[in-house]
């Protein structure tokens, strides 16, 4: 299981099939750039990553951790109040963890840059 480190910035571009695909500076395991890649495939828009964000800072104010949220291709488990468990579905990685702060900030970024592809 790999685990990441905060203070890691997450950048995201669009491929030639119109698929995003996430970088990581510093660079991390292409292991966790897969899974954050997968889980992503699930939350196609601004607005479905901005609805999967607040969903998971409700979730983490209401359970702390211990709770889940899934896409159709990947889940993230919140396993403690610092870190969060990437979980494959349909083998596309090995599941890993990534820092909790580091998540949010991750799907945050990333709706941004759907934000800016979208206008």
């Amino acid at each position: 299981m790999t685990r990441s480190v905060a203070e890691a910035t997450w950048t995201f571009t669009l491929d030639e099939d119109d698929d995003w695909v996430p970088f990581r500076k510093p660079a991390g395991d292409e292991n966790l750039r897969r899974a954050v890649e997968t889980l992503l495939m699930g939350i196609a828009s601004a607005g479905a990553a901005e609805t999967y964000l607040a969903a998971w800072r409700a979730d983490s104010r209401r359970w702390g951790s211990g709770f889940g949220l899934a896409t159709a291709s990947a889940a993230a488990q919140r396993v403690s109040p610092e870190l969060v468990r990437l979980i494959d579905l349909y083998g596309q990685f090995e599941d890993c963890d990534i820092a909790a702060d580091e998540f949010e900030a991750m799907l945050q970024d990333y709706a941004a840059a759907a934000r800016t592809a979208e206008s």
